[in-house]
């Protein structure tokens, strides 16, 4: 035999309502309906669950311990069926895809906001390149994402908030000229870059490839929170998104490379499932909106 949520919340309800009669009126079973599925549950516990003295119950100790277990289940069952009756993500588990970019300076706040509004919210965060957060979006492993240069499909709707700048930065003791910088002059630096199928791998070569020339050292990094301390201590040269960086060229943290010509920007979009287009997704998509225009994210 295996348990059962009948036999949970024939044990919930007797709990609560005092009685195996009144649990039995409020659930439409009879009373030796609802006996039988506690007999069942003790049977499969190995345990007893309530001590009869004539008409009054008590519950005994390995019931109050099964109470908090069962209330977590139950209300489980019920954010699970808000949540797929609804199509709203807000009514249970709200998955996330992002950039780095985004998560390093916007997730903090959109999950406040979010918290604000719906405090029993649970999230579930994704933070990858495009191309493995477009991977579970196709998997249905994601409701809705912040991409760069996203490729357009049937299963997800894509709407533009802007273009994230990139440019290239080194530490401000570098030895590198002031000047403007074609891709000749800065090949034979020691670069740092993100791996294939990284967007900004893609990028970067491309910019060399125009040039006719190849990065001489060329080193890789999938994480932005490693690859910026790499470039502040002097060790390479890293394309960044110059938003994450701006507060650290104010500060004098790090230098701005002038080059020529311009590294092109990836166009940025949040994207959702097509077949979860509810309010509540909607209201997550405005608020990143928000978020992306209060913090100066894009252009």
């Amino acid at each position: 035999m295996r348990l059962t949520l009948a036999q949970l919340i024939a044990f919930e309800r007797i709990v609560r309502l005092g009685s195996f009669h009144a649990a039995a009126q409020h659930i439409g079973l009879t009373q030796p309906s609802i006996s039988q599925r506690i007999q069942e549950l003790e049977d499969i516990l190995g345990a007893k669950l309530f001590v009869r003295r004539g008409p009054k119950i008590s519950v005994t100790a390995e019931g109050t311990a099964l109470i908090a277990y069962a209330d977590r289940m139950l209300q489980t069952v019920q954010e699970l069926t808000d949540r797929f009756r609804t199509r709203n993500p807000l009514m249970g588990l709200l998955r996330l895809g992002l950039t780095e970019t985004f998560a390093l300076i916007c997730l903090p706040h959109l999950l406040r906001r979010l918290e604000s509004r719906y405090p029993s919210l649970k999230t579930s965060v994704q933070v990858g390149d495009t191309a493995s957060l477009t991977k579970l979006f196709l998997d249905q492993q994601l409701d809705v994402a912040i991409l760069s240069e996203p490729d357009a499909m049937d299963e997800i709707r894509r709407e533009p908030l802007g273009t994230n700048e990139l440019c290239w930065y080194v530490s401000p003791d570098s030895n590198i000229p002031l000047g403007a910088l074609s891709p000749a002059d800065l090949c034979g630096h020691h670069l740092v870059i993100p791996p294939p199928p990284a967007r900004l791998y893609t990028t970067a070569m491309r910019w060399f490839n125009r040039a006719g020339v190849a990065p001489q050292r060329l080193s890789m990094c999938n994480s932005l929170s490693v690859t910026i301390p790499t470039v502040l201590s002097g060790l390479a040269v890293g394309l960044i998104p110059a938003r994450v960086m701006a507060d650290r060229v104010s500060n004098h943290e790090v230098r701005r490379l002038n080059v020529t010509p311009p590294m092109d920007g990836h166009k940025v979009f949040v994207c959702y499932q097509a077949s979860e287009a509810s309010a509540g997704l909607q209201e997550v998509v405005q608020l990143m909106r928000e978020l992306v225009v209060q913090h100066r994210l894009l252009t």
